[in-house]
């Protein structure tokens, strides 16, 4: 992805044992974003090595393919089962192009009826759609029922010079999550999103990319010149830790109601006590963090 669900709690330490009982608000966190332990997506680049990120963690969201559609990221199951360590369920995301000529693809048949050779729109949807099944499908095979699902749209990947064509098969990839009813959004940034889809606006929640540090990250989470495709920011990210790290806007629902359980039934909270400079926090509260619509 660039260096550039979701429901995401941090923990933020324990006070003599007990909880507070009345939900933060999200402007009560705005002068301690410092103090918010990061999220992470990982996938194949720190498959050599099983590099993992080994500050605290909140929240990570795994990268199901090598690349580009229809490849598997060889070590996914692995990093997906540590990334449980900190969710049940945590986010993955997955990478769109444009089906290439010459590529034995699934472009000919499937939704939108049989295409010939020539039929670009046609083919591009039936192509988008097949990017959601074969996921999904494998995701299954494998146990797992992520939390959220995004869409990995890059220049970086193949695409038509048409951002109408591009649109199509970004349109169908969407169609097929919506069609099931499993929350999907979009990964980009606003200039790549205008070269690849143009002004195709399906309005589903964006993770942005390319802030430099987490302050920066923080900002663009109400900035509407770091959105795009007609969506809120609920995600956004910027490299730090030697990792592709992630802030979640506060923007969204409250993630929990106290006291919050923790997902695999531990006594306490699990590496989400200590803020990043080592200072133990004074209370152990979920604030609000990404939304799951």
């Amino acid at each position: 992805m660039v260096r550039s669900r979701l429901i995401v709690v941090v923990a933020l330490a324990v006070m003599g044992g007990a909880l507070l009982t009345v939900p933060p608000t999200p402007a009560a966190h705005a002068d301690h974003v410092a103090d918010q332990v990061p999220g992470y997506d990982i996938s194949w680049p720190q498959c050599p090595g099983r590099v993992y990120p080994n500050t605290r963690v909140a929240f990570t969201v795994v990268g199901m393919n090598g690349g580009r559609p229809f490849t598997a990221n060889p070590c996914f199951v692995e990093q997906y089962r540590w990334a449980q360590r900190f969710e049940r369920n945590p986010a993955v995301y997955v990478n769109v192009d444009y089906p290439k000529a010459g590529r034995d693809l699934p472009a000919a048949s499937g939704p939108y009826g049989a295409c010939t050779p020539t039929d670009e729109w046609c083919r591009a949807y039936n192509y988008g759609y097949a990017i959601g099944a074969e996921v999904t499908a494998r995701a299954m095979a494998a146990g797992i029922v992520p939390s959220f699902w995004w869409l990995d749209v890059e220049t970086g990947n193949y695409w038509s010079d048409d951002p109408t064509y591009n649109a199509q098969v970004v349109r169908a990839t969407l169609d097929y999550f919506r069609e099931r009813k499993l929350p999907v959004g979009l990964y980009s940034t606003p200039r790549q999103w205008r070269i690849i889809a143009g002004a195709y606006a399906p309005g589903v929640p964006i993770w942005t990319a390319g802030a430099q540090g987490v302050e920066e990250a923080r900002r663009r989470c109400g900035d509407p010149a770091y959105t795009f495709a007609g969506g809120p920011v609920r995600l956004s990210q910027y490299y730090d830790h030697g990792f592709d790290t992630n802030f979640a806007c506060p923007a969204g629902h409250l993630v929990a109601q106290y006291p919050f359980p923790d997902p695999w039934n531990r006594s306490g909270p699990h590496n989400r006590s200590v803020s990043l400079a080592g200072t133990v926090l004074p209370i152990w509260r979920p604030i609000p963090m990404i939304s799951a619509e």
